[in-house]
């Protein structure tokens, strides 16, 4: 073999040279390629400890080295996850103000760091000081720095309405070649954020969720099987609808485990534009990780009809205003 390789043209080698490193810029161009029309997405169900910022940022980081050896560029995490809830607790509100103020203290930059160094966008949940009340929030941070902080739209009870205001701001983020939106656990409940945001562009619909409810349905064991599957029963029905409608994947997580005075399922679940449920984890923390594509989006476009904005209105009846981020 040796003795034929020397014995080659020196012409001959220059053209199989060239044939290699031509076929290789090929082979990268299309991967480069497939990486834009693809990606992954994580949902993770992850537990908070009350009123810990450092302990649970230290767990949303956690997570996210989980989610990079899996090769995830975008992660959401649930609702209020870096406080934890504690609009569920007995916590006093000084104490509540003080726990908030740490978070925002700690919690972008941390997430910044965490984003660049990992190149992922995160969506996280947490609580922010307004005036003498909160804002029920989603940090949206992407790898090159904060993108936007999301305000809740939607407050489904007295409870969550005399401790927040009620956000008026729906982004439509853009990051790492993709669309996003977000909503934060009843936005879940009105169609018009989700047609809206597919207006604009969105092709995926991201929400953090801190829904506690039956916790009747867990064991004396502490086995919230039942209680995970309620939530599925509530919750995927309505995700399924929305995705069908507008053609963006939607993905949810939940909270997990007992914190504060609540229960919560530790539920993720993920549908495609097609209406599908094609990810889930329950009843414990976790994550699923799923693959998406930019073909299934424009597969599911030509089975429906054009989708269109419509008036949002927040739950305290006052406008929403669609903000588009690009960075």
């Amino acid at each position: 073999m040796l003795k034929i390789l020397k014995a080659t043209p020196e012409w001959v080698k220059i053209v199989l040279s060239a044939t290699f490193c031509m076929l290789t810029a090929m082979d990268l161009r299309a991967e480069q390629a497939t990486d834009k029309l693809t990606t992954r997405v994580a949902a993770v169900a992850m537990h908070s400890d009350m009123g810990k910022p450092a302990v649970n940022l230290d767990r949303v980081e956690q997570w996210c080295l989980k989610a990079h050896k899996a090769r995830v560029r975008f992660a959401v995490f649930p609702e209020e996850c870096i406080t934890g809830s504690l609009n569920k607790s007995n916590i006093p509100l000084d104490e509540a103000r003080r726990i908030v103020d740490e978070a925002t203290k700690l919690a972008v930059p941390r997430l910044e760091t965490v984003a660049r160094r990992l190149d992922m966008t995160l969506i996280v949940g947490t609580i922010e000081r307004e005036g003498d009340k909160f804002r029920n929030c989603a940090l949206v941070v992407g790898p090159h720095g904060h993108l936007t902080t999301f305000h809740k739209l939607w407050l489904p009870n007295k409870t969550e309405e005399k401790y927040f205001i009620a956000g008026t701001t729906l982004p439509i983020v853009q990051s790492q070649g993709w669309t996003l939106s977000v909503g934060i656990c009843a936005d879940l409940n009105h169609a018009d954020y989700f047609h809206t945001a597919a207006a604009h562009g969105a092709e995926i619909f991201l929400l953090p969720v801190g829904g506690s409810g039956g916790a009747n349905l867990v064991s004396d064991n502490g086995d919230q099987t039942k209680q995970a599957q309620y939530h599925k029963s509530l919750h995927e029905k309505l995700m399924r609808k929305h995705a069908i409608e507008t053609g963006m994947y939607v993905f949810y997580a939940n909270q997990a485990g007992h914190s504060g005075n609540d229960w919560f399922p530790g539920l993720s679940l993920v549908v495609d534009p097609n209406g599908r449920l094609i990810d889930e984890h329950l009843p414990t923390e976790g994550m699923t990780v799923t693959e998406i594509t930019k073909m299934s989006i424009a597969s599911s476009s030509k089975k429906r009809a054009a989708v269109t904005a419509k008036q949002c209105l927040n739950s305290s009846g006052r406008s929403v205003r669609v903000h588009v981020i690009s960075k």
